[in-house]
């Protein structure tokens, strides 16, 4: 019931949202019926029904429903706001809006800055910021209300539309009352353009509303703004251009963006500084912030060299929000470039190579990610690669997939297991015989080397080749050339060889297993697959994707997979790796019934010790909690358990004494003796 009713005041709001006010209406009522008890579901009732009410004008409807809200977030006492509490502000704020009380509106905002600050609510923060600037504007206090303006710039989250839309209308507000009404109107038209482009019909209402408020003070019209310079608009594209495309280059990036700053008024305030010769990382990265001292950093991080470019004495809200977005631009084309699948590597500058894992696995950790990166690299090379890690890590999928991206994509792709041979007839298979030359060789045979004749040969677990056959086959490498068992003429082909093994090689060339020169020749270029316990930020993809595909094997439908289930893959090491796992979930999926939710319950018991040994702790709602060790005399945990509840309650009124020895069902003399006997106070 408490989905229900919560998603259908989620549908209420949408509805007002979209210009639906009596369908919201009608919803919100069936809510507040079936919603007894749940405070939060009712607070949202109440709330979009209030707003309901603004938009259809009845403000003291509106004002009684606020009433209600605020009697329900009384009732709740909790030892902090709620978010629930907070974002219901917005609406409160509205109301004193649209009615000219901008007092009402700057003690709102004031009473609850400091908890929205704390608890890094920014969206909300953003749009209770733009509604006080608005509120110090219509007041005269423009310097107050820029700078406010300035701290919901820096406030707003990336991507945040509806907070950027009420930070455009309080643009526009605050340049309106200062009399800078074509300013005002271009900021006005992008808040309403950008309600009408996301279908934000209630945003587009008040909006116009702020736009008639604000411009009633101005006696005039406010003149047209003349259209843009082509060639200054056509400049400034071909340098956003620019920056998209050098995601790749952290040099050509860190230029482009100085350089449009040194075209503007800030250019004394520029500073490039850059080193290199770093640790080398194998994903560029971006980050910006805007410091306590009004200076604005943008890093840039490449492979092996940062760049830092700071501009000093920011502080006007045109200066922040040029920034602002130069950095998310820069941001964006860093993404960009780790995002392949959206890389067009043929009209790209700088072409990243990155093989595309396909349908039969998925690889997100980042060290499997740069291992593709490189795998890439080399595939189209003809040098001999070697593949090593545990058994089941994933060496021939990644064989595979070299493949398919190399020269020779086009042949065939031949594996071969050397240890699943018997050791005498190892060389047969390896390089064919001749009918009848040793007892059993009833007809010829190519062997997989010729098989391979034009494509890849892989040579799974080659650590485990019989020390015989090395010699033929380290000649095969060098030569191209190879005899096959009872022929007397060399045959040649020309194959590109893959190597795995999950055995150390150097130490069986110690113990004499392996030859030394056969090694130096097939471990030209070495791939290191780490084991799943290593990436195990792939266990979640890996699961889904070995559900789904034995789903289909075993036939059945509707299976889901657990949150437990996952949370116990996660806990096992995986000694087999992906093949374990791949088993694992094979027999669980076909023991399963259809539309079953597996859970850990279904895994085997060596899967799931660690899941059933884990700590479990009983959560409460009652709040923060005090570890006391059991060791130390009880005089001693008491005076720790004092200051803490003490300081606690100290910290969560905001050090009015009064309010904290009520919480602490204290008097005020009382606090302040045991507060002077902790040594919290002075004499």
């Amino acid at each position: 019931m408490k989905y229900e009713v919560g998603a259908a005041t989620t549908l209420a709001l949408i509805s007002l949202y979209t210009g639906q006010p009596s369908r919201a209406r009608q919803l919100i009522q069936r809510v507040l019926a079936g919603s007894s008890g749940l405070t939060y579901v009712q607070l949202g009732a109440i709330d979009t029904l209030a707003q309901v009410e603004l938009r259809e004008g009845r403000f003291d409807h509106c004002q009684s429903l606020l009433s209600r809200c605020e009697d329900l977030i009384k009732a709740d006492s909790l030892p902090a706001r709620s978010w629930y509490d907070l974002a219901h502000q917005l609406t409160r704020c509205t109301f004193h809006e649209l009615q000219g009380e901008w007092p009402a509106v700057i003690a709102i905002v004031d009473a609850a800055d400091a908890e929205l600050a704390r608890r890094q609510f920014k969206a909300v923060r953003t749009a209770l910021l733009s509604a006080k600037a608005r509120a110090l504007a219509h007041l005269g206090r423009h310097d107050e209300a820029d700078r406010v303006l300035a701290l919901a710039v820096r406030n707003c989250p990336r991507g945040a539309v509806d907070p950027l839309i009420g930070l455009e209308a309080a643009k526009a507000v605050c340049a309106t009352r200062r009399g800078d009404g074509a300013t005002g109107a271009v900021f006005f038209d992008r808040a309403i353009a950008a309600s009408r482009a996301i279908g934000h019909r209630f945003h587009e209402w008040w909006i116009e509303r702020a736009r008639d408020t604000a411009s009633a003070a101005l006696r005039t019209t406010p003149p047209a703004r003349p259209p843009r310079d082509i060639t200054d608009t056509a400049l400034l594209l071909s340098d956003v251009a620019t920056i998209l495309g050098a995601g790749h280059s952290i040099d050509l990036l860190a230029h482009r963006v100085a350089a449009i700053l040194e075209n503007t008024p800030m250019a004394p305030r520029v500073d490039v500084q850059s080193e290199a010769g770093l640790p080398f990382e194998p994903t560029p990265s971006a980050a910006s912030d805007l410091g306590p001292d009004h200076s604005f950093l943008v890093r840039l991080r490449g492979s092996d060299r940062r760049f830092v470019i700071r501009v000093t004495g920011v502080h006007s809200i045109d200066e922040i929000s040029l920034l602002k977005s130069l950095a998310d631009l820069v941001k964006a084309a860093v993404n960009r470039t780790t995002d392949a699948a959206t890389d067009d590597e043929e009209q790209n500058l700088w072409p990243r190579t990155l093989i595309q894992a396909g349908e039969h696995t998925v690889f997100h950790s980042p060290r499997m990610v740069e291992l593709l990166r490189i795998a890439g690299r080399l595939a189209d090379t003809d040098l001999p690669i070697l593949l090593t890690g545990e058994t089941g890590t994933g060496k021939e999928v990644i064989a595979r997939l070299i493949h398919e991206h190399s020269k020779v994509r086009r042949g065939p792709f031949v594996a071969f297991n050397c240890s699943a041979i018997p050791r005498d007839l190892v060389e047969s298979q390896l390089f064919g015989h001749r009918r009848g030359a040793f007892t059993g060789a009833a007809e010829a045979f190519d062997g997989v080397v010729r098989a391979a004749e034009g494509g890849t040969l892989f040579l799974d677990e080659i650590g485990d080749l019989d020390v015989a056959i090395q010699p033929k086959l380290l000649r095969f490498l060098e030569s191209g050339e190879f005899l096959p068992v009872g022929e007397a003429r060399p045959r040649r082909v020309n194959v590109r060889l893959l190597a795995a093994t999950n055995a150390v090689l150097e130490e069986r060339v110690t113990q004499g297993q392996f030859r030394s020169d056969l090694l130096y020749r097939i471990d030209v270029a070495r791939l290191v697959l780490p084991p799943l316990r290593e990436r195990k930020d792939e266990i979640p993809a890996l699961a889904s994707l070995f559900v789904t595909k034995f789903s289909r094997e075993c036939q059945r439908t509707g299976l889901r997979v657990g949150d437990d289930l996952i949370a116990a893959l996660l806990l096992y090491d995986w000694p087999g790796n992906i093949r374990q796992l791949a088993n694992e979930l094979r027999r669980v999926v076909a023991v399963a019934a259809d539309g079953q939710t597996l859970t850990s319950a279904d895994l085997s018991a060596d899967v799931t010790r660690a899941w059933n040994a884990r700590p479990v702790h009983v959560r409460t709602d009652a709040g923060p909690v005090v570890e006391v060790r059991l060791d130390q005399p009880l005089g001693a945990a008491v005076e720790a358990l004092e200051r803490q509840f003490i300081e606690h309650a100290l910290h969560l009124s905001g050090g009015r004494v009064t309010e904290a020895a009520t919480r602490l069902g204290l008097s005020r003399k009382g606090l302040f003796l045991k507060r002077r006997r902790q040594g919290l106070t002075a004499r």
